[in-house]
């Protein structure tokens, strides 16, 4: 046990590119280091995906007796604590709809309530695709612009052809909407939020509730999604898979010696602590 055991008390993960290997799972190496840290800090994932599409995640985690903690989804708009909604970020749906009148060709648009996915078109994104065939994930394919809904957590736009999505993006942002934020959580999906809903804020709150200061707090990222509590965090630690964007900007952040592919996260801890567990 070392200074940093004794200073951090809040680890902080997200999950695709950063905890999960390119299986989407939690390896071996990583639960067994999770198992050793789970009794002294609080563990809080915090990622884009909704509380339904970390279903396998929290599997795994339960083995450990690691699933009474936070849960951080859809990059912030939701906060729960052991399945029970603490916080939420919307938008409204009236603002969603002027949105949606930006023109998108070729472009797939998804709308997340609370509790349902809704898409324009048969899903062509690899990682929704893995949400419907290895989670059992239901998505709506119906006129997003004719829901029954009051607000919506997100919008994710996906296209595979780069220069559209930077285009949308530049067309999003031109527009005077008021009070939404948007981001690419990945290279090929674009999210649109509430202007309040991101990783950074979503553990703001959970540290004020816990009564503990964020400078006590060392977080896990890869993509634009995690720019504000790598940033802002006591300590924010970016992939060796991360994306240059965060390599730029965060320039003077650590960043691990392996990827998420090869147990970045637990090899860094083991290190960063001085655990007793040995990898290669």
């Amino acid at each position: 046990m070392n200074s940093n055991y004794e200073r951090y008390k809040i680890l902080v993960f997200d999950l695709d590119g950063t905890l999960l290997n390119n299986s989407h799972e939690i390896s071996f190496l990583t639960l067994e280091v999770l198992l050793t840290l789970g009794k002294d800090f609080k563990i809080i994932i915090a990622t884009g995906r909704r509380l339904s599409e970390v279903k396998n995640v929290r599997n795994q985690l339960k083995e450990i007796n690691i699933d009474n903690n936070y849960l951080v989804t859809a990059n912030g708009a939701e906060v729960f604590l052991q399945e029970n909604l603490i916080f939420r970020h919307a938008m409204s749906y009236d603002l969603v709809k002027e949105i949606l009148k930006i023109r998108t060709v070729n472009v797939d648009v998804n709308l997340y309530t609370f509790d349902t996915w809704y898409s324009n078109s048969d899903v062509k994104s690899p990682i929704m695709k893995h949400f419907i065939r290895d989670l059992g994930l239901n998505v709506i394919i119906t006129d997003l612009t004719e829901l029954s809904v009051d607000s919506v957590s997100k919008i994710v736009y996906y296209c595979d052809d780069l220069a559209t999505l930077d285009k949308l993006d530049n067309e999003i942002r031109s527009r005077d909407f008021q009070d939404i934020r948007v981001f690419f959580s990945s290279r090929d999906l674009l999210e649109v939020t509430n202007i309040n809903a991101n990783k950074y804020n979503a553990i703001k709150n959970i540290a004020f509730l816990e009564s503990i200061p964020l400078c006590n707090v060392l977080a896990f990222g890869d993509n634009n999604n995690d720019y504000e509590m790598l940033k802002n965090l006591g300590k924010g630690v970016l992939m060796k898979n991360a994306n240059e964007f965060l390599k730029i900007n965060l320039a003077n952040n650590e960043i691990t010696r392996f990827s998420n592919n090869e147990d970045g996260v637990a090899k860094f801890l083991i290190d960063f602590f001085e655990l007793d567990i040995n990898y290669k």
